[in-house]
């Protein structure tokens, strides 16, 4: 039932989203350039700037063309206003020098003179040549930016009108100048230009004999903005598109590479038979080279165990099958055997079940091993100390038979490593139980600790008769046993492969060896040397 729903869960599982990684990248990217773009619609400052420089300007303007009239256009001390005959002929000169419209208002505010009537008007005109048209400066581009620009928020100024009439308080600057007070303001006309107003007292020994209005529009002001803004949206749709080249790019390099596992990945999940294959980045020497690696070592790792898994079922399953064969062999023969002959029997019935007992209980500690090693949490572990209290143990069940001694030269600290007290503990009493079973009946078994460099080292020896150098390595094998006959059905051959797998989950070694002795062979028993990183 559970694994009929874990696959329905699995096939009904949404898809991955697609390039999601790639759309990201691009947003990221163009997020900051699309943030300056706005900007540059947004900002006001060098606009509000650009009207007090203008304005500012307009006043020195004013002041020297009002203090000029106040000099040079009355007649006498006593005069209480500009004389036309006098202010006309100076205001040509002077108005000739600056592009403003110039208006005259009396003490009273009525209009006097106006610079566009007073001033000829029969010159050449001449207007500058727009640039020639480019891809980057198109109706095209120029479209783009009225677009935006109608969304760009902006001050509201007053609209401008013209004066209807003589009456110059109409302008507000105006009655304010009569004041004695240099006013200005800032108002747009139909076309959505700016039109600059400055109004500067012209005065005499204190005494307001008119008011002159200087108004100058300030088209140049938004042309100028414009021109600047077009540049900046030229250069950004340049970077845009860079940028967006860029990112394309990095999301081949990255994207795609890991949209490429990720397939992988799933169909080494779903395959039943064979093995997938994960593409091979590690050409690329970065993160996705790494990436690829580690994926393809994990692979080939879980298909390992999976092997593994087989091969011991299979192991298990020959093991079995020999002590049972045994007994079902023994149960048929129990009919027809003699009184003496049964007691034979029973006993080859207690030695296989005991054979079989002792296999169940093995294989099922093998097979909880991963699972206990992975869920216990790793502590400093004193080998020293874990030695004496197995030995200990061992004896009680044996007699004095083990001896441990700790050779730790001069730091006289203990054997600290990091690690899992039980397991480890459970080597080293595997170790001993298969040196106590092939020890002479007086014979010792010894535990030696030593520290080389950062290693731990740990050895058990026996005074045995060893083991044949052509089994050194066949030892650590699953299921290989080659005990005597008094020990037989009470070791299932998996004692020395766990032991090696909990050395080899704790980043150590485990060697199997010859001493060196005077028996037949050459050798004085059997030395088994683990190996283990200091903490």
């Amino acid at each position: 039932m559970g694994a009929g729903n874990s696959q329905t869960r699995i096939a009904g599982a949404p898809r991955r989203r697609r390039r999601g990684l790639t759309r990201l990248i691009i947003a990221l990217n163009l997020i900051a350039l699309l943030v300056l773009i706005s900007g540059t619609f947004w900002l006001n400052l060098r606009r509000v700037g650009m009207i007090d420089e203008r304005i500012l300007s307009l006043k020195t303007q004013g002041a020297i063309i009002a203090a000029a009239l106040a000099e040079s256009a009355t007649t006498g001390p006593e005069a209480m206003g500009v004389d036309d005959a006098l202010a006309v002929p100076l205001l040509r000169r002077l108005v000739a020098q600056t592009d403003a419209r110039v208006r005259l208002f009396d003490r009273k505010g009525l209009l006097q003179l106006d610079s566009r009537i007073i001033v000829p008007s029969n010159e050449v005109v001449t207007n500058r040549l727009p640039p020639p048209d480019s891809f980057f400066a198109s109706e095209w581009m120029s479209g783009v930016y009225e677009w935006l620009a109608r969304w760009a928020p902006g001050q509201d100024y007053p609209p401008y009108q013209e004066l209807q009439g003589a009456d110059g308080t109409f302008y507000g600057e105006v009655a304010e100048a009569l004041q004695a007070k240099a006013s200005s303001a800032v108002r747009v006309n139909s076309t959505g230009d700016l039109i600059l107003s400055v109004a500067v007292p012209v005065q005499r020994y204190q005494l307001v004999l008119g008011v002159l209005h200087l108004t100058n529009e300030g088209g140049d002001i938004g042309a100028i903005l414009r021109q600047e803004r077009l540049a900046i949206l030229q250069l950004s749709l340049i970077a845009i598109a860079v940028m967006f080249a860029t990112s394309i790019l990095m999301a081949r390099n990255i994207a795609r590479p890991i949209r490429a596992l990720a397939d992988a990945a799933d169909e080494a999940r779903q395959r039943v038979k064979g093995r997938a294959s994960i593409p091979d980045f590690s050409h690329r020497g970065d993160e996705i080279g790494d990436l690829s690696g580690s994926l393809q070592e994990m692979t080939e790792a879980l298909y390992d165990r999976i092997d593994a898994i087989e091969q011991f079922a299979a192991d298990v399953a020959h093991e079995i099958k020999n002590p049972l064969t045994s007994l079902k062999s023994a149960v048929e023969t129990m009919r027809r055997a003699t009184p003496e002959q049964q007691k034979r029997l029973m006993a080859v019935i207690e030695d296989d079940v005991a054979r079989v007992n002792r296999l169940v209980s093995d294989i099922s500690d093998a097979s909880r091993l991963d699972a206990e090693l992975a869920r216990e949490k790793a502590e400093p572990v004193d080998l020293v100390r874990l030695a004496r209290d197995v030995a200990a143990i061992c004896q009680k069940e044996t007699g004095p038979r083990i001896a441990v001694s700790a050779d730790l030269g001069a730091e006289r600290s203990g054997l600290v490593v990091t690690g899992l007290a039980g397991p480890l503990g459970q080597v080293l009493r595997n170790l001993i139980d298969n040196a106590l079973s092939f020890s002479l009946p007086d014979g010792t078994v010894r535990v030696t600790l030593a520290r080389e460099g950062r290693t731990a080292v740990l050895t058990v020896a026996d005074d045995g008769p060893g083991i044949p150098p052509e089994h050194l390595e066949d030892v650590f094998r699953r299921f290989y046993t080659s005990r005597p006959e008094e020990h037989f059905g009470q070791n299932s051959g998996l004692g020395l492969s766990i032991s090696q797998q909990i050395v080899h989950i704790h980043r150590g070694t485990i060697q199997a060896a010859n001493a060196p002795g005077p028996t037949p062979g050459g050798h004085g028993g059997a030395v088994f040397t683990v190996r283990l990183p200091l903490a």
